[in-house]
């Protein structure tokens, strides 16, 4: 049904989440949410006025609906596109899969939307034959019978992406078949009612939705080479954001806004051109011998370069690095020992331009031409230490001995960026998340994004948090943090989670800050928890995440030790979360070079880093990781806090008033 343009938007948007409006009739139990309704009227606001908002929507609110829907009748009523932007894969999912097709029945008109994936997600078709017919010239043997399987696949996919397929691919192989940006264009992909090109039919079905998915890393690449002169839109033209846990948005911008390079990115395109060793690669269909001893040479440069990177800056001690960062404080520390290598490498690839039996050809000898000069920009640009506003580190994947190395810059304070590319005059960008606010006030993030001109809206929790939870703090001095090997410290630790695990008869999280008190402590309980009948479930012991998460909500007895990722985008309701543990207030350990320089930054205008970053950073954690337990109106559970410091020092109340109000015993 199409839409009628004379629609009263805010009339029907009101009407759908009434107590006796669409949403009530498709939910059997529903319950009206006057915090929903609110929202949804906030966001029409934010819509209609051209500006922007921070919307703190705790769990239950419903927040997908309440911003899906005047979103949708907005960009039906004025031609606009709704671009919807989140940090996890889980979240778009539900988006695309759950919410959207419940909208589609529910709303009296028909409406599109998809999800939009990065170039290199789609299949190409005309890579995809012509490294079937030099298959043996550029692949191993079990990549070939990979490729076999995909080029099967190829003539059956109905979107072409790597998500469709459900067996494994080499990344090597995907890459030498999917889109690329400099190699597949509108030109050698045809026009949209012939292409064979899957790239191509999604960009055609995205320039034609309502309504875009997408997740942030992809928002800021694409935001990145947009023009900044856009005065309507930020991705398409008239376009407007809505950015989901949007807590997130700081470190995705500044991982985006400067782009860093390793020692793998290198090698694997040189391997891309030239295998010496399999006698395969891209170069093996070109009169190219001048340019194969090059991409040997260079193989070997890269190796060295990097080696002498990081012996000038790590050190050893029985095959182990006791950091994996180290922050570069001078220019010019190093000589850019691939720049002249590489040059020779471009000009070489140029003269083969006119050996290019196809279009397709010449664009993979432009692609491999820009790569390599960007390379070679980025490392000058590193070495020279060009920009003033960024850190720069070299950081270690691993502990391994031949790990990869990486050169890494980040801005250190990104509002700028974000004040004049995001809350710009006459647009709208509208942040939510379940965390956003600290004692009551957005000041803090705000500020650090950017968005001081943007109005802000708290929703009250849905849950009753006084009946369903209690908190315990342990009185307990010995409870203030230590380093790993503090064993009187360590064993205070154990004996408490212990005690709150058997207390409570398994059906317990235990967040942790530290991977080797989790293991140290891990490795102690699981024999005697496993004697009691309840598993012990550990981060990093083989298991993925997502693996863990459906043991631990399968098996209700069960208990899980988790880190970082753990302490957000949890959602187990029911009993078999009903002890939630945290070992330690998560404040951020200022070793990495990028916090480093962010307090550094906050001390040199005159500010206090503690009062102005890090403990703000640790509450909105904190609160993140107490949300975790209440996950519906039914849950009921128990808080652990197991850091003497939420009790013994001045800055403990604000992590306690920072959530609502619950009882709270000191044992």
């Amino acid at each position: 049904m199409e839409f009628d343009k004379n629609t009263d938007i805010r009339k029907e948007v009101h009407n759908f989440f009434s107590p006796d409006g669409l949403l009530s009739g498709h939910f059997e139990n529903f319950e009206f949410r006057d915090s929903q309704l609110k929202m949804a009227e906030a966001v029409l606001n934010s819509l209609d006025n051209k500006s922007h908002i921070f919307i703190e929507a705790p769990t239950g609110i419903g927040k997908s609906f309440a911003y899906l829907v005047p979103a949708i009748y907005y960009a039906k009523k004025y031609g606009k596109k709704a671009v919807i932007s989140t940090h996890t894969i889980n979240l778009q999912e539900q988006i695309i899969f759950k919410d959207i097709p419940v909208l589609k029945k529910l709303l009296p008109f028909d409406f599109e939307a998809n999800l939009l994936k990065g170039k290199n997600n789609y299949l190409c078709p005309k890579r995809m034959k012509k490294a079937y017919e030099n298959a043996y010239n550029m692949f191993d043997d079990d990549q070939i019978i990979s490729l076999e399987k995909l080029y099967q696949w190829s003539k059956n996919t109905n979107d072409g992406t790597l998500s469709d397929v459900n067996f494994s691919v080499h990344p090597d192989l995907w890459n030498s078949v999917c889109a690329e940006v400099n190699v597949c264009t509108n030109k050698t992909c045809g026009d949209i009612d012939e292409t064979e090109c899957f790239f191509q039919k999604a960009k055609y079905k995205i320039a034609l939705s309502d309504v875009v998915v997408l997740n942030h890393y992809l928002f800021f690449s694409l935001l990145n080479i947009s023009s900044d002169d856009e005065k309507e839109g930020y991705l398409f033209l008239n376009d407007f954001l809505i950015f989901d846990e949007g807590h997130t948005l700081e470190d995705a911008a500044a991982e985006l806004a400067v782009p860093k390079i390793s020692r793998e990115m290198i090698k694997y395109q040189l391997l891309r051109l030239y295998n010496d060793r399999k006698k395969r690669g891209f170069l093996t269909n070109f009169p190219a011998l001048q340019t194969l001893p090059i991409v040997q040479n260079l193989l070997d440069i890269n190796q060295y370069f990097f080696r002498e990177i990081k012996q000038k800056f790590f050190r050893s001690e029985n095959d182990k690095y006791n950091k994996l960062t180290k922050r570069i404080y001078e220019k010019d520390f190093i000589t850019n020992r691939l720049k002249e290598e590489i040059s020779k490498l471009i000009k070489n690839l140029k003269e083969l331009k006119k050996f290019a039996k196809t279009e397709i050809d010449e664009n993979e000898i432009s692609d491999f031409i820009m790569k390599f000069s960007e390379f070679n920009f980025i490392i000058d640009d590193y070495i020279g230490m060009r920009r003033d506003d960024c850190v720069y580190w070299v950081e270690l994947s691993s502990n391994s001995p031949d790990t990869n190395i990486w050169l890494c810059a980040s801005p250190v304070d990104i509002s700028g960026f974000l004040r004049e590319r995001i809350f710009k005059a006459g647009n709208t960008a509208i942040l939510t998340s379940a965390t956003m606010s600290i004692n009551d006030s957005f000041g803090y993030y705000k500020k650090r994004l950017g968005g001081e001109s943007a109005d802000e809206l708290k929703l009250p929790t849905q849950f009753d948090f006084y009946r369903q939870v209690k908190m315990y703090i342990p009185g307990d001095k010995k409870l203030t943090p230590q380093k790993e090997t503090n064993s009187t410290y360590i064993e205070s630790l154990r004996n408490w989670i212990e005690y709150f695990i058997t207390l409570s008869g398994g059906k317990a999280l235990v967040l942790f800050t530290n991977n080797k008190i989790l293991k140290t402590i891990g490795i102690e309980l699981k024999e005697k928890l496993s004697g009691n009948g309840i598993n012990l479930l550990m981060q990093g012991q083989g298991m993925s995440r997502k693996n863990l998460l459906n043991a631990f909500r399968e098996e209700i007895n069960s208990v899980l030790f988790g880190l970082e990722s753990f302490w957000l985008g949890v959602d187990v309701p029911g009993e078999s979360l009903s002890n939630l543990i945290i070992t330690r207030l998560p404040f951020v350990v200022p070793d990495h070079p990028l916090i480093q320089a962010r307090l550094e930054y906050i001390e040199e205008k005159g500010g206090n880093s503690f009062m102005e970053y890090s403990l703000p950073e640790a509450i909105l954690k904190f609160r993140q990781g107490i949300g975790r337990l209440i996950r519906n109106k039914n849950d009921e559970g128990i808080i652990v806090i197991l850091d003497h410091r939420i009790i013994s020092k001045p800055y403990g109340r604000h992590f306690i008033n920072s959530i609502d109000e619950c009882p709270v015993e000191v044992i």
